[in-house]
């Protein structure tokens, strides 16, 4: 049996098991290091570390130039090595000359920034090191964009959980011991360093040394930099609540309400691996004209990503207390209500990562701009608006309407190209299902971590079980999940 040959399916499935285990951990380290900043620093401190966080993600949009995109549509299907060498050294150069330029301006423009960053000019030492970490950052999502498109799926994930292991050692043994955060900078500085030259030693090895190229770049930026403004204004949907927050309330707010955010977040556990893994997937699909190949795998992806997605948002409100006073102190308290909003914001989020590849497939990445500032515009009228009269509510409700928005977009765009469909009936299901899961859970009287984790089994046994009573699966569904399980088993049994 184990001679078997592995379909497109199971391979598709063991590349997103394989992430799913890398973003548990790198997610897992996340959690580790959220105790450490808010129980060793002041929320403002904290408040700061996210400013910082949320910046250095910005910045890394821009410094890629959307080229590891590229690199995935384009490579993904290239069986040459010569032309795959020509097109990566194409794309890194101008990477490593923009980074150079932004991190001497940011040494010219520390003062302003630091009072645009932080409402406060005394943290202006820290800005170049924070562009300086930005540059490491896409490097680093550079050079891994390149293991992605030749399906180094197994490489990809170990490294991304050594270097989330090196970053929460450095941030929890620094933060017990008392040291600033421009300490914790510099040391994942020099972690992130060390992981960016043992990938691009891989790659010069299977390639050889990629030389500065012209030839191809220009179609390359064509398809990336109409990405970048829409990079930014994803950015704007998802990070700039925080920067909304610290000029309109404080950074004390901005480090409570980034505490449950965290916790909201882990929604993206369940479509991140999805969408790492889909792209080159749907590239060599697409590139093979097997249309209705490339629906299967989006309906089949987004199902199984809300069927995990909405008893999780669901177990997260119900568990949000628990596990804020587990994680942080008494001063990161707030309602479950704020937790629900962020879990469900992200869930859409995740319908439209998974989706928004057809914008890609299609190469129509000229109406991502205009798509994104749609979305952009109504978060910061949302956040003007509501954050001075409800505080930081107002960020999440402006979270989910404007993903919202995005999730929608792609969904109806996806049908117009590929005929997508929505499965109304199963998806009433599982909301019916995560609803009662929660009713049932939420009389069980939760203690310590213990406690946490089994009512987290009771929650997922309940909402199996409604699923299987209401047969919520089709025959074609179970037919799959037949063949992933049976592929795995195998994959595991030849390693």
């Amino acid at each position: 049996m184990n001679n078997q040959p592995v379909t497109e399916s199971q391979k598709f499935s063991r590349d997103v098991v394989w992430v799913a285990v890398s973003q548990g951990l790198v997610f897992l380290t996340g959690l580790v290091t959220l105790p450490a900043l808010t129980k060793y620093y002041s929320a403002a401190t904290y408040g700061a570390w996210v400013q910082i966080v949320v910046t250095v993600g910005l910045m890394t949009l821009i410094l890629a130039l959307y080229l590891q995109n590229a690199t995935v549509r384009f490579l993904a299907a290239e069986g040459d090595t010569e032309k795959r060498r020509r097109a990566f050294g194409a794309m890194l150069w101008p990477i490593l000359a923009f980074a150079c330029f932004l991190v001497i301006m940011s040494v010219l423009l520390k003062q302003d920034l630091s009072i645009l960053m932080f409402a406060d000019s005394k943290y202006a030492y820290l800005i170049p090191l924070i562009f300086l970490w930005a540059s490491m950052e896409a490097l680093f999502a550079f050079s891994l964009s390149y293991l992605l498109a030749r399906g180094k799926i197994k490489r990809l994930s170990i490294i991304q959980i050594s270097l989330a292991i090196t970053k929460m050692a450095v941030i929890v043994m620094l933060a017990m011991a008392g040291y600033g955060l421009g300490w914790i900078i510099v040391c994942i500085i020099a972690g992130e360093t060390f992981f960016v030259i043992v990938i691009f030693g891989m790659i010069i090895k299977e390639i050889g040394w990629p030389r500065p190229a012209l030839e191809g770049l220009r179609g390359y930026l064509a398809f990336s930099i109409p990405q970048i403004p829409s990079g930014i204004l994803l950015w704007v949907i998802g990070a700039s609540d925080r920067y909304f927050i610290t000029h309109l309330l404080n950074l004390s707010q901005t480090g409570i309400y980034s505490a449950s955010y965290a916790i909201g977040a882990l929604i993206s556990l369940f479509y991140f691996p999805l969408h790492v893994v889909l792209f080159p997937t749907l590239s060599r699909l697409w590139e093979q004209e097997e249309l209705s190949r490339v629906r299967n795998y989006l309906e089949y992806s987004t199902k199984f990503f809300l069927t995990l997605a909405l008893p999780g948002a669901a177990g997260l409100y119900i568990l949000s207390q628990p596990l804020l006073g587990i994680l942080t102190t008494s001063d990161y308290m707030v309602g479950g209500g704020l937790i629900l909003l962020v879990a469900l914001g992200i869930m859409l989020l995740g319908v439209y990562s998974i989706n928004s590849y057809i914008i890609l497939l299609v190469q129509q990445t000229k109406w991502l701009p205009l798509i994104m500032a749609i979305a952009a515009v109504t978060n910061a009228g949302i956040n003007l608006a509501l954050i001075p009269k409800i505080g930081i509510m107002g960020a999440a409700i402006s979270t989910i309407v404007s993903y919202f928005i995005l999730a929608a977009i792609v969904t109806v765009w996806a049908n117009r190209v590929i005929s997508y469909k929505v499965d109304i009936k199963f998806l009433a299901k599982a909301i019916a299902g995560a609803l009662l899961m929660a009713m049932c859970i939420s009389f069980i009287h939760i203690g310590g971590i213990l406690g946490i984790i089994l009512v987290a089994i009771a929650g997922v046994i309940i909402f199996a079980l409604w699923m299987w009573i209401v047969r919520a699966l089709s025959i074609e569904d179970r037919k799959l999940i037949k063949e992933i399980i049976l592929g795995l088993r195998q994959g595991a049994l030849l390693r």
